[in-house]
């Protein structure tokens, strides 16, 4: 009979606290040999496959979905929606509108900001956008990067993405884009 281990989290007799927090290693092609444990990872990018936490993004606000429906709606003349910051952990909808680069370019018109938002290409595909201001300050860039793929997964059947950590290099980036 093969020994099962118990479930994670089961204390044992005598155990230290937190000691089911550490785990040997995956034992496959191990040759018997006795590993040293290694910590279980939690958080955003927890690799043991349990759950992983949410980078506590808001894009609860109903305007950010009815403003990409109506860029998913090929009938629609809008192309284009952009979302800023409200505050640290929520987005909200800045601008949705028609037309192409020079007029989405007009609305990242504030460099202390990142935005986030999405576009339809003249091939009817969709793109995830970022964009970081010139001027955005260390804490604000790492914590965008945090929070980018909670914005990016609000905005439903994109397959692609336009970033760039200026306007500058987001517009060159946007320019390869059949938009």
């Amino acid at each position: 009979p093969v020994a099962r281990a118990p479930p994670v989290g089961a204390a044992r007799a005598g155990a230290t606290p937190g000691a089911h927090r550490l785990q040997r290693g995956a034992g496959v092609g191990c040759g018997g040999g006795a590993e040293e444990p290694r910590r279980m990872s939690g958080g955003l990018f927890r690799t043991d496959g349990g759950v992983k936490a949410s980078s506590g993004l808001d894009v609860a606000d109903p305007t950010i979905q009815e403003a990409w429906a109506k860029v998913r709606d090929d009938k629609a003349p809008e192309t284009w929606l952009v979302l800023e910051y409200e505050g640290n952990t929520k987005l909200k909808v800045r601008q949705c509108g028609a037309g192409g680069a020079a007029d989405l370019a007009e609305a990242l018109d504030d460099s202390s900001q990142v935005f986030f938002g999405g576009l339809r290409t003249q091939a009817g595909k969709f793109y995830c956008l970022m964009c970081m201001g010139e001027e955005v300050k260390a804490m604000q860039k790492g914590r965008a990067v945090a929070h980018k793929n909670a914005a990016f997964n609000a905005l439903e059947g994109t397959c692609n993405e336009v970033c760039g950590n200026s306007k500058d290099e987001f517009q060159q980036q946007l320019s390869k884009v059949d938009f």
